[in-house]
């Protein structure tokens, strides 16, 4: 240990050194025992330069150094910012994390009182001069991982170009054991005539679903590497588009990018100077120039179907599919319980249900984006505005809900701490088992599980501790009435803010088929919870006012038929004028504006409903349809295959 002490340790309390030791290994293949390793050494060093009582505590991770959002670090810059740490100490800084955010640590540390001290890298903030050596090893560690991906990808390209890099192969070559280059590749003889036969198909216009169709049939095995155990749709398409099929390996036609902000990496399309080709005529099933000819087929085929985008760009890209506009990504098939998503029957602005889209659900009703949208709003505010001023009575179940909510953070603390007590030792005996000379790849497996889920509650109770008990302060009725007119009605409808409030308003909405009891469209209500509480900004007002301010709505997703539209008012209108002055079909078409018939069709639906005795003229639809466009379930490919929530709201 070539770095020595030479400023005498002070505890911030005058009695104990309180002292927190980052320990990090980057990859599962490390050796677990490291991390142990890595905590006598810093101990060590603190207790010899230190005679007094210590209070050592330690975060030991891992995961790789280049990223930013660890929860482990996050726990370090609090632990920092609580001002009860004397010490922060580790190996190196990139035990902590790398680049730029290593140095900013540092002056963390400065600013609220916390000496850090890095070993290797010689960096003790107590020390004139620090600056430089974080600086230096900051630069280090970034131009040394540099070094050695430009290494490992110069190589690599190296052995593609020789023939080399021989990874896992499509349906139809055989890669026999010990294969070095794509010389010792060969095609199956048997996949000659099913290569063949699917170019056809896709030449006379089959699409992709029908090929894997036809595969699934005859029983076709699927690629050494799939992790499905049927043709798919996308399946199909990925490999119909894969050039080795005209004899053409290629390479590189993705790289990784880091995310400066979160440390990860992202991949995307390689500028085509950087794709690498190699030509192996013994691998083509389909003659390139037929190939070539197809691909240029499939794609003027489906170009109609890609996004149009706005000055020839795709304003979708590099934009996450969870990052969508309100209702999308919080609809769920009441039938089947998969999510609702944009696109439904070729209409951009429509959802439908992603079972039904794969063939698991019946339910292929879908959604009018944008009238949902104005549907559940006009409800939303219409249950806020309906709400009566808080009396003694709301006020009192307020103080038991907020009374109830601190009896169980206490009772989940008083869990939570037995049973990180309870994962301590058993992380302790399962390090001493380890200690003492023996290896099992089982109980390598448990530590590394039981050490994730003590951090996991770890958080958590530091999660508990920091939140406020008790005082609840409750916004006048008033205010919260216009909060919501003030969020939801300035807001774009089409933003991100926009989806962030409802999620908070409304996180799950559920749909349901219903038709009219005389029959007609098959069209869908929501049902969903509205918790007003999310509209307030202190965590804890809205989690005491969560229950009492929680409904249940109900919200029809279309327009209703003519006939079901004036169907209250025609009736009205009848049994007023019962008697001598009855009005006639003509007379009360007129006053209302509209035509006999819609008139007599209203009459005859309110004849209907009194006929089955049901005063709502919707009735739910709970089994697939027999005829209209709704069939689905008549498909070959139709399996149902409910998830185990659906329905639930």
């Amino acid at each position: 240990m070539s770095f020595t002490n030479t400023t005498s340790f002070t505890p911030r309390d005058n009695h104990v050194l309180h002292v927190l030791g980052v320990e990090r290994i980057s990859k599962e293949s490390q050796d677990e025992l490291s991390l142990d390793d890595q905590e006598a050494l810093l101990k060590q060093y603190i207790k010899q330069n230190y005679d007094g009582p210590i209070d050592f505590i330690s975060i030991k991770s891992q995961g790789s150094g280049e990223y930013l959002d660890r929860s482990e670090l996050f726990e370090i810059e609090s632990l920092i910012e609580s001002r009860n740490l004397d010490v922060v100490i580790c190996e190196d800084l990139g035990r902590i994390c790398r680049r730029r955010r290593a140095y900013d640590l540092c002056e963390l540390c400065e600013d609220y009182g916390t000496r850090l001290i890095a070993l290797n890298d010689k960096v003790d903030t107590s020390q004139d001069g620090w600056q430089d050596s974080a600086f230096l090893s900051t630069w280090h560690h970034e131009r040394s991982n540099r070094d050695t991906s430009d290494r490992i990808r110069r190589s690599l390209r190296n052995r593609f170009i020789n023939g080399g890099i021989i990874q896992t192969l499509v349906f139809g070559y055989i890669k026999p054991d010990g294969t070095k280059t794509d010389q010792d590749v060969y095609k199956d003889p048997e996949a000659e005539a099913i290569y063949e036969h699917w170019f056809t198909m896709l030449e006379n216009g089959a699409s992709y679903s029908d090929v894997a169709d036809w595969l699934n049939r005859e029983k076709i095995p699927l690629g050494p590497g799939s992790r499905s155990d049927k043709w798919s749709c996308k399946m199909v398409r990925r490999v119909t588009y894969n050039p080795i099929l005209k004899g053409e390996r290629v390479r590189n036609k993705k790289k990784s990018k880091r995310v400066n902000r979160t440390g990860r990496r992202k991949s995307e399309n390689s500028p085509p100077e950087e794709i690498l080709r190699r030509n192996c005529p013994h691998l083509a099933f389909i003659a390139p120039d037929r190939y070539d000819r197809l691909i240029m087929l499939l794609d003027t085929r489906n170009k109609k179907y890609c996004r149009k985008g706005k000055n020839g760009k795709d304003t979708r890209k590099n934009v996450s599919k969870k990052r969508t506009r309100f209702p999308g990504q919080m609809v769920e098939c009441g039938i089947c319980g998969h999510k609702y998503v944009f696109g439904g029957h070729g209409q951009k602005d429509h959802l439908m249900c992603d079972g039904a889209r794969g063939h698991s659900c019946w339910n292929g009703v879908t959604i009018d984006g944008p009238l949902a949208t104005e549907k559940i709003l006009s409800a939303i505010l219409t249950e806020i505005e309906q709400l009566p001023d808080f009396d003694q009575k709301f006020l009192a179940n307020v103080q038991n809900e907020a009374r109830r909510l601190d009896q169980d953070l206490v009772k989940k603390q008083s869990q939570l701490e037995s049973e990180i007590q309870r994962q301590e030792q058993v992380i302790e005996n399962l390090l001493n088992y380890i200690r003492s000379g023996n290896s099992s790849e089982r109980v390598s497996q448990d530590l590394s599980r039981v050490e994730t889920e003590l951090k996991e509650n770890q958080l958590k109770l530091s999660s508990i501790k920091d939140k406020p008990h008790s005082t609840v302060e409750i916004p006048d009725i008033f205010e919260l009435k216009e909060l919501a007119r003030t969020n939801l009605l300035h807001l774009d409808q089409e933003s991100w803010e926009f989806r962030i409030l409802m999620k908070r308003l409304i996180p799950k909405i559920v749909v349901f088929p219903y038709q009219l009891c005389d029959g007609g469209k098959i069209v869908l209500r929501a049902q969903f919870r509205l918790f007003i509480a999310g509209l307030l900004e202190n965590s804890s007002t809205r989690d005491t006012l969560q229950k009492p301010l929680e409904r249940v709505l109900t919200v029809d997703l279309f327009d209703s038929p003519q006939r079901n539209a004036y169907r209250e008012v025609v009736v009205e209108m009848r049994q007023a004028n019962a008697g001598d002055n009855n009005q006639t079909v003509k007379e009360i078409a007129e006053s209302l504006g509209i035509t006999d018939t819609a008139v007599q069709y209203a009459m005859a639906l309110q004849r209907q409903m009194d006929s089955l005795g049901i005063t709502d003229p919707y009735i739910p639809i709970t089994e697939p349809p027999g005829t209209g466009k709704l069939i689905r379930h008549k498909h070959p490919r139709y399996q149902f295959n409910p998830l185990p929530h659906a329905g639930e709201i």
